[in-house]
């Protein structure tokens, strides 16, 4: 599934999200299979604390999805890609005045 977005403020959240190679690479390898924050932690060699932000900004761009599940030690979050496919389309044609009306 893809998502085409064109909206300037959906844009903007987009691409502060893809600003990271890290949230990059989470969504890459994301992509293949969704993983816990743990097994993203242990694949990426970072802190699951980092992890764990860099997928809420992923989740606050509207890029993945968390699942809550029981674990062995209480309730894991498993996070799944919601696109395999992001296009951008930015019209700049049209200038600022003309695109607020």
């Amino acid at each position: 599934m893809e998502i085409n977005v064109d909206d300037p403020e959906e844009i903007l959240k987009i691409a502060e999200a893809l600003s990271s190679i890290t949230r990059i690479n989470i969504l890459k390898i994301l992509n293949e299979s969704p993983k816990s924050i743990t097994e993203l932690s242990e694949e990426l060699k970072m802190t699951k604390g980092n992890i764990s932000n860099q997928v809420a900004l992923l989740e606050n761009a509207g890029l993945v999805d968390i699942e809550y599940q029981n674990g062995v030690k209480g309730i894991k979050k498993i996070i799944k890609t919601k696109y395999n496919r992001i296009i951008i389309s930015l019209d700049i044609s049209s200038s600022p005045k003309e695109a607020n009306k």
